[in-house]
């Protein structure tokens, strides 16, 4: 049985990486696998007003992180790095990659995040030589495998995002009402605006409908204002940030799922609709389309397009029954996600990665001899 390293951000902060790591650090407990983890977003506390200058902050988080790492290395076989491809890429991912090496143990990147492919275009010529160091990357959507293939020609394997069914029960929406829910974060990235501009045109054929949006970020003060400026108030409600325990509660007070993600890879907040029955009416951007088929299991949409966006919606709701079989589709991919599956597949991409650290040491010490 392998001992497993898993270098992640653990929740808090909410955020899907960090929900996803927590939950599989869980499940794999749970069937007595040893797993390690190793927390990316801890930040120091033994520190002064110096560690507000530029850059010291990040510093002082990445030594931290080798120190904890260098910890749990000696222990390990396997090192699993959930990684996006911002700063957050070189500040982490990269030097972990570097330390993981030294101690000559199995490297798995597990490739988060719909940026990726403009991230590994732009900075190829910095992250080839680091990629040769990674065993296997896995990617939880074939949209993010097509990328490290291209630029890397490496070897992807998939390991599906994880949703819990069970945590999500699913109801159909019968009568389906104009009560709309988004659940991302307040960034430019995710097109919360392009939903509050096509909730106005929805509004014209169905003036009683109302808009929930759940989760924070840079923009919360810009969105609050626009939905004022479109004269969305009342109707339009801010949660905030929302802990992940508390919104199967928020799914089912709503009865569509709306999305106008920019950038995006394979969110979890698809497949939690999904799960919850909830019909889903997104933007095309980036992997969604390799999770929600136009026609089957929800609708797509171009993206920064509200007015198609709010014609997606009042299709729905002038035809629930159409909205009803596409829910019904989506729960039965949501299935597909569940835990079982998800960690079968983790743990067959663990051995393959160690069998190829294997191979990879015993002809380094070959050619040492």
């Amino acid at each position: 049985m392998r001992k497993i390293c898993l270098v992640a951000p653990f929740v808090p902060p909410y955020g899907g990486m960090a929900l996803q790591a927590g939950k599989l650090v869980e499940s794999l407990r749970r069937r007595g696998i040893p797993v390690f983890s190793v927390r990316v977003n801890r930040l120091p506390t033994d520190v002064g007003f110096w560690y507000r200058a530029p850059g010291v902050r990040t510093a002082a988080t990445t030594v931290r992180l080798l120190r904890n790492l260098s910890a749990r290395l000696k222990e390990s076989d396997v090192v699993v790095i959930f990684s996006s491809f911002f700063n957050y890429f070189f500040w982490v991912t990269y030097p972990v990659v570097l330390l993981a090496n030294a101690y000559g143990k199995s490297v798995i990147l597990n490739a988060r995040g719909g940026g990726a492919g403009e991230f590994c275009r732009r900075y190829r010529p910095l992250l080839r030589p680091l990629m040769r160091k990674v065993d296997l990357v896995i990617a939880p959507s074939g949209f993010l495998a097509e990328v490290f293939q291209k630029e890397f020609r490496m070897d992807v394997g998939i390991v599906r995002t994880m949703v819990d069914t069970q945590q999500f029960p699913f109801r159909h929406r019968r009568p389906l009402r104009p009560r709309l829910l988004a659940a991302r974060n307040l960034e430019t990235i995710y097109g919360v605006d392009v939903i509050l501009k096509a909730l106005k045109i929805v509004r014209e054929r169905y003036p009683e409908a109302v808009l929930t949006i759940a989760g924070n970020g840079s923009q919360s003060a810009a969105l609050k204002a626009l939905a004022k400026d479109l004269g969305l108030e009342p109707g339009v409600e801010f949660l905030g940030s929302v802990a992940h325990d508390d919104m199967p509660a928020v799914y089912d007070r709503h009865d569509i799922f709306i999305n106008a993600s920019r950038v995006d890879n394979l969110p979890n907040a698809l497949l939690e609709a999904f799960a919850s029955g909830l019909p889903v009416v997104s933007t095309a951007a980036g992997g969604i389309p390799f999770l929600v088929e136009h026609g089957r299991t929800g609708l797509l949409v171009e993206v920064d397009n509200h007015e198609k966006l709010a014609e997606a919606v009042v299709f729905l709701l002038t035809c629930p029954e159409e909205a009803s079989r596409l829910a019904g589709n989506a729960r039965l991919v949501a299935e597909e996600y569940g835990e079982e599956r998800v960690v079968a597949s983790f743990l067959d991409m663990v051995e393959r990665a160690f069998q190829k650290r294997m191979q990879r040491n015993g002809n380094k010490a070959c050619h040492e001899e």
